[in-house]
């Protein structure tokens, strides 16, 4: 038996973001209006201390393995990234190893995505066997005898409303290469979008992962047996049957004094 520890959706921010002219006309505009007028930054507003709080749980509990299935910050700023690393311990050595993927808050904009933000901050917690030597996603580490398996399902979007994600065909391909490298084993996806909401259906169109039934098959084909995501601001479990061929679980957003809600 091995004991995990899923946290996901903490959504930290810095003191001084670094804004610029053009972010007002962005994402990030839009974004603001969703932090400071419509509610997000009252909904996180003790983010730092329930991270406090939750560090020093890691550090007694005995935990094998932290899992972080993504969206560390709240508009990708280089800032929040380096706060949010920071604040989650990333080179802590007294924390248990962690596995992390980025969420769609990580990959707020294309230039968060091209200057591949996350994956500096976070690189320690993004170790493991891969498919190649070019490609950070997905990757794999061995705990115990389970294998946690790290996809990315995140992606920038441009409209304000888009919060839709995308595994995307070539990285379901080296899945499939991965897998066949991998020793035997249980094997669980960490990825932040979920396949399906709690009713068992699709999330609504701007807000889904676009491709989640080819997702879902290539996990499926790869023997995965567990799904563990973030995204849904709710926690809850749906297990196999009904033609969905592995269990998955959400784990809430972590911070949030709301246990519903949207990413």
């Amino acid at each position: 038996m091995i004991r995990l520890a899923h946290f996901s959706d903490v959504h930290l921010t810095a003191p001084k973001l670094g804004w610029r002219v053009r972010d007002l006309f962005g994402k990030r505009g839009t974004g603001w209006v969703n932090v400071r007028l419509l509610g997000r930054a009252h909904r996180f507003r003790y983010a730092n201390r329930v991270v406090e709080a939750m560090l020093a749980d890691f550090r007694t509990r005995g935990y094998d393995q932290l899992v972080f299935s993504g969206d560390a910050t709240t508009m990708a700023f280089d800032s929040e990234m380096t706060e949010s690393a920071h604040r989650l311990g990333v080179w802590d050595a007294t924390l248990p190893p962690c596995l992390a993927v980025p969420g769609n808050h990580d990959l707020y904009t294309f230039g968060a995505s091209r200057k591949r933000t996350f994956e500096f901050a976070f690189s320690a917690w993004q170790q493991g066997e891969r498919a190649d030597d070019t490609h950070t996603y997905p990757f794999a580490r061995k705990v115990g005898p389970v294998w946690l398996i790290a996809l990315n399902s995140s992606k920038p979007n441009v409209l304000p409303w888009d919060a839709t994600g995308r595994v995307g065909a070539a990285q379901l391909e080296r899945l499939k290469v991965l897998c066949a490298k991998l020793d035997p084993g249980p094997r669980v996806v960490v990825s932040h979008y979920p396949l399906l909401t709690r009713g068992r259906r699709p999330e609504a169109r701007w807000h889904r992962l676009l491709d989640w039934r080819e997702a879902r098959d290539a996990a499926a084909a790869c023997g995965v047996t567990l799904w563990l995501h973030g995204h849904k601001h709710a926690w809850y479990v749906l297990e196999a049957g009904d033609g969905q061929p592995f269990h998955w679980r959400s784990c809430g957003a972590t911070t949030s004094t709301r246990s519903t809600g949207r990413a």
